[in-house]
């Protein structure tokens, strides 16, 4: 009766983990104005034997609800490193971006086990961009913001992700001191038809500036949203506009295809 009950979603998971089935995908950062790849998200999908790519809405809050969230972000980050390998060693300016949830970023260890990670793979620090969200609030304020200080002190970026739409807004964005804010695409989806969008949007950048942090526009799926942002005065984005995450040898196809062209030219 055990050996023919349907597993549960968790079970799913462990065994997902154990078989390596969950892997990383890359979507590019870009300049809005030339169109240069100069980074990537680091995004998690599980890969099916049968090949079907399981979304992470329907994992990584089991995940992080189940402590898996852990392993799974070092092994992700580990792959990662070793797939763009060539591209991280060869261009010192190139970044890449992995989500760190709240949790995992205050625990004890966190920074050890990174530096470790990192200098492994013969990549500098400063080429790794830690992407919290907003979505979830930090249980200890000061403890995270201590943290950021830490990695930003060994040369790690920190970006506060999904902004605009999060749960504490401009109070975390003061308190953590991070070097990049992500907007979120709800308000990138509307900046052609809402004024407000374009408001919010100009806010954001002018506090970037007066804070010395760098915007990047999430979500970006069409050539006029891409002009848009330009006339607000964003200078990076990712999105649709130049490419779905992908795997890796997909991602540095397009890298070595795209240098130099316009961001939303084709």
């Amino acid at each position: 009766r055990t050996l023919l009950r349907p597993r549960t979603p968790l079970e799913e998971l462990d065994a997902a983990i154990e078989r390596g089935e969950i892997e990383p995908y890359f979507q590019p950062i870009f300049d809005l104005r030339t169109g240069d790849i100069f980074g990537a998200e680091l995004l998690a999908r599980w890969i099916r034997p049968d090949g079907k790519v399981i979304s992470p809405a329907r994992f990584i809050e089991l995940a992080e609800e189940t402590g898996r969230i852990q392993p799974m972000t070092w092994h992700l980050l580990r792959t990662a490193l070793a797939d763009l390998r060539s591209l991280l060693r060869g261009d010192a300016h190139f970044k890449l971006s992995i989500n760190i949830s709240p949790r995992h970023f205050v625990c004890e260890g966190f920074v050890d086990e990174l530096r470790g990670i990192v200098r492994e793979a013969g990549v500098g620090a400063r080429q790794i961009t830690l992407e919290l969200t907003e979505r979830e609030a930090f249980e200890d304020p000061a403890r995270a913001a201590a943290v950021v200080a830490e990695v930003r002190r060994l040369g790690f970026k920190v970006a506060i992700d999904d902004v605009g739409i999060g749960h504490s807004g401009l109070s975390q964005i003061q308190n953590l001191r991070a070097d990049i804010l992500k907007v979120d695409k709800f308000f990138i989806d509307s900046v052609n038809r809402d004024e407000s969008a374009v408001i919010m949007i100009g806010m954001l950048v002018r506090l970037a500036e007066e804070m010395k942090m760098t915007i990047v526009a999430e979500g970006i799926e069409a050539r006029e949203q891409v002009e848009t942002l330009i006339e607000c005065g964003v200078g990076s984005g990712q999105g649709y506009v130049v490419s779905p995450p992908v795997p890796a040898k997909s991602f540095l196809e397009l890298v070595a295809n795209r240098t130099g062209r316009d961001a939303a030219g084709d």
